[in-house]
């Protein structure tokens, strides 16, 4: 019997986890040039990655720099991606219902691929790979 309440006590911190939304934003660099993104307005604000090393392909996992959110994300009618590339401030402006995203994200994915020359390819997934 103790052992049954034991085991029942290890298991309760993770009752529940598989049913939470599990919404990732991730990003790759194409350019060959370090690029550092200091903002992602539009989503959350831990949504913004940093910097971006240069990486050969974005197949690969091991490639990627991602936010992984547990709750529904608000995605708004417009995404501005701020960054600096070789010491030069960049922004472009996207429209949501453009790159066929939700306004609610709560599950999937949403892969930003930067491929140099000031130019994004922002792609939905709608699970997680």
């Amino acid at each position: 019997m103790k052992s049954v309440i034991l085991l029942l006590a290890l298991m309760l911190p993770f009752a529940g986890c598989s049913s939470l939304p599990e919404a990732d934003c991730v990003y790759f660099n194409l350019s060959g040039h370090e690029t550092t993104v200091t903002n992602i307005a539009g989503l959350p604000p831990e949504a913004t990655p940093g910097v971006l090393v240069p990486v050969a392909d974005d197949t690969s996992r091991l490639n990627e720099k991602s936010s992984t959110f547990f709750e529904r994300i608000h995605i708004a009618d417009e995404i501005m991606i701020s960054w600096q590339e070789d010491g030069t401030s960049h922004e472009v402006r996207l429209l949501r219902k453009d790159l066929g995203l939700p306004s609610k994200l709560s599950g999937g994915q949403i892969r930003f691929t930067y491929l140099g020359t000031e130019k994004w390819r922002v792609q939905y997934v709608d699970k997680n790979i």
